[in-house]
């Protein structure tokens, strides 16, 4: 009975998305393999790149200076970093996606992180 109930999930989900379900099977299948390629064959190099992940949000909630220019800064900082730890928490493919942008320029020598 919940497999139906499921089902039906995907059907709705795909009519809206403007897919067959065909189509959003095969969507979801791709997804759900490029976030466990990520996390399976290079897990080193995504520990890397999650401890600069986390470096970054760190610059964006930690606030060192008191002054109201900066604080109101920070606020909003805080408010993007928020937004971007719930849409990649709920989203493991966003991460991934990043992962993907993240050794892309690590490769070419132009992601800053990797190469100050």
């Amino acid at each position: 009975m919940n497999e139906n109930m499921e089902y039906k999930e995907i059907i709705t989900f795909a009519e809206n998305l403007g897919m067959t379900v065909e189509d959003y099977l095969v969507y979801l299948h791709r997804k759900n393999r490029s976030v466990k390629n990520v996390l399976l064959e290079d897990s080193h190099g995504f520990k890397n790149f999650l401890k600069d992940f986390h470096n970054v949000l760190d610059d964006l909630t930690i606030c060192t200076k008191t002054d109201a220019a900066r604080a109101a800064k920070k606020d909003q900082s805080l408010q993007a970093a928020a937004n971007l730890l719930y849409k990649v928490s709920s989203d493991p493919m966003l991460l991934a996606q990043i992962y993907e942008h993240y050794q892309y320029d690590s490769d070419e020598g132009s992601n800053r992180i990797m190469n100050y």
